[in-house]
């Protein structure tokens, strides 16, 4: 999902209470669709039962970010994990070719493929 300013901070206060209690927020897309400080507050309430996170905004992570310094009760309910929750075994060497395959144009004086800054 694309962050943009209606879906910025979309999982807020008002979403995480309309879910069920028990229930866990998995965001694998963007940290910047999570409200972090509504969702510190439903984790040390109870509110919900825990969160997956693949990514928190600002990446990287600062000191004073409200998900850093969880109670002891909500920070074992919450896993962290490098923004890689999208990455399959193929999606990963299929990068890595691309990669090297690029680095291989580029020695040979050719534009290397898939350029997405207009560089080059």
């Amino acid at each position: 999902m694309a962050v943009t300013p209606e879906t910025t901070g979309m999982v807020n206060g008002d979403f995480l209470a309309k879910m069920k209690p028990g229930s866990y927020l998995i965001n694998t897309a963007r940290g910047d669709l999570v409200d972090n400080a509504a969702l510190r507050a439903a984790l040390e309430s109870g509110q919900i039962a825990g969160a997956g996170l693949d990514t928190v905004a600002p990446e990287p992570t600062t000191a004073d970010n409200p998900l850093v310094d969880l109670v002891p009760a909500a920070g074992v309910r919450v896993l962290y994990s490098p923004h890689v929750g999208g990455i399959t075994t193929g999606s990963f060497k299929r990068g890595y070719r691309m990669m090297w395959e690029n680095v291989q144009r580029v020695a040979e004086g050719k534009r290397p493929e898939r350029v997405v800054n207009g560089c080059l």
